[in-house]
């Protein structure tokens, strides 16, 4: 999974997303990094796990990573998979 399940977001969406990597590379500001990294994880819980280039090991390492943030329920992935079969 790469930037294509990005792909439906708007310009502005996509601009913050990059804003926020760059802020949470350049900064040293714990309070700013917090405010950067809350703001990209909501936005990367947009992206579309449903492309063409998307694997069943791909849609388990974004439900890893999302659910060390809380970001996915529980039961969740064992739906995306089976879709995604």
């Amino acid at each position: 999974m790469q930037q294509h399940a990005f792909d439906h977001l708007s310009d502005e969406k996509l601009s913050r997303m990059h804003s926020c990597i760059r802020r949470i590379g350049e900064t040293e500001d714990n309070t700013e990094m917090a405010d950067a990294e809350t703001e990209l994880l909501s936005l990367c819980s947009e992206a579309n796990l449903y492309i063409d280039t998307t694997t069943t090991q791909s849609l388990h390492q974004w439900y890893a990573a999302m659910s060390c943030f809380g970001m996915m329920a529980a039961t969740q992935p064992v739906a995306m998979i089976e879709e995604a079969e």
